[in-house]
């Protein structure tokens, strides 16, 4: 990120974890099972492990999702981490894009809990997928 165009995280909002359809091995380690997953538009199914919980598996819902290339180049793992902050989501991913930062997609998007996003693309951030979302309940402070 560049000084004209700063990121006002507040904190990691949760970590994507890519799953090629077994959440069994992570289920057994955390001692919880995952919610039941929402499938997303774009054919990407996201479930947590409880409401609070910082992980999130992110996995195909449907062949030819977004998801199903990652698995193939690297097989599952990490797959994003998940910003929360303080601006206006729009105004942010707006100074973004005029510093000429990379983003995926062409707007905001909502997040399987309902809230504004939108992702900011890996060869921006140094190699990781980095999910811009809004403060927690859809407000912008938090």
């Amino acid at each position: 990120m560049t000084a004209e165009a700063p990121l006002e995280a507040l904190a990691i909002d949760h970590v994507g974890i890519a799953a090629d359809g077994s959440s069994t091995a992570l289920s057994l380690l955390l001692g919880a099972a995952a919610v039941e997953g929402r499938e997303m538009p774009s054919g990407v199914a996201v479930g947590r492990f409880g409401p609070d919980s910082g992980l999130e598996l992110v996995w195909e819902a449907r062949e030819g999702s977004p998801i199903a290339g990652f698995l193939d180049r690297r097989g599952p793992g990490l797959h994003h981490v998940a910003l929360r902050v303080a601006a206006p989501i729009e105004q942010l991913r707006a100074r973004l894009l005029e510093a000429e930062v990379k983003l995926i997609g062409d707007g905001i998007e909502r997040s399987a809990d309902d809230r504004k996003c939108f992702f900011v693309h890996p060869s921006a951030t140094g190699g990781v997928l980095v999910e811009i979302v809004e403060g927690a309940g859809g407000e912008s402070d938090g």
